[in-house]
């Protein structure tokens, strides 16, 4: 599973950008946008081409969700703490897909299993957060019976490491500022990250 998700501030033709990544063959983005209004998601929401709405995962207005036929659901940390197991359970019967973080990898055996994945990391030096570094060492692999949730890797994910992803035994791989750094290059990236991690 290759994940893309937003930048968390808004850029240039977003909409455009994301649209084309979906026609590439995007499966899932991750609408990431801590500071934004419940508008100003909506707005870049109306933007996307509703045949992809089902493949947004959104991490903030979890309201908006019924709105636009949106059924995957993002929980931070925090936020999955404060989360009541029958609320998941009942999001889960409604065929909601939720997804969470986790930064140390012992938490994976403490998720409920309403979550589908997880994203973990920083795996690498993070492209978009300066100092937010690697937590792993260079030979880690991910223990075999941490297969529910499946675990995503997160941080600093470009073309020149994506295999060493794989190598650790990751279920998938997110990436944020490998393609949100150069815009005029987001769907190059994209192509050339899909290509060596399928």
């Amino acid at each position: 599973m290759l994940i893309v998700i937003s930048n968390p501030t808004p850029v240039n033709d977003e909409a455009t950008i994301i649209n084309a990544l979906f026609d590439e063959g995007l499966e899932v983005l991750h609408v990431r946008k801590p500071r934004a209004s419940v508008i100003e998601l909506k707005v870049l929401i109306e933007k996307i081409h509703s045949k992809y709405h089902q493949q947004l995962a959104l991490h903030q207005h979890h309201e908006l969700a019924v709105d636009f036929g949106i059924n995957r659901l993002h929980f931070t940390e925090v936020k999955r703490h404060a989360m009541k197991e029958e609320v998941l359970m009942k999001l889960k019967d409604n065929h909601t897909i939720l997804s969470t973080s986790i930064h140390q990898i012992e938490s994976h055996k403490t998720l409920s299993a309403s979550f589908d994945y997880t994203f973990f990391g920083p795996v690498f030096n993070s492209i978009s957060k300066q100092g937010y570094n690697s937590i792993l060492s260079e030979n880690f692999v991910l223990p075999i019976q941490l297969n529910h949730p499946k675990t995503i890797a997160i941080g600093g994910i470009n073309g020149s490491n994506i295999q060493q992803v794989k190598r650790m035994q990751f279920n998938g791989a997110a990436v944020l500022g490998t393609i949100w750094q150069q815009l005029n290059e987001s769907i190059q990236q994209f192509k050339t990250i899909q290509k060596l991690w399928y």
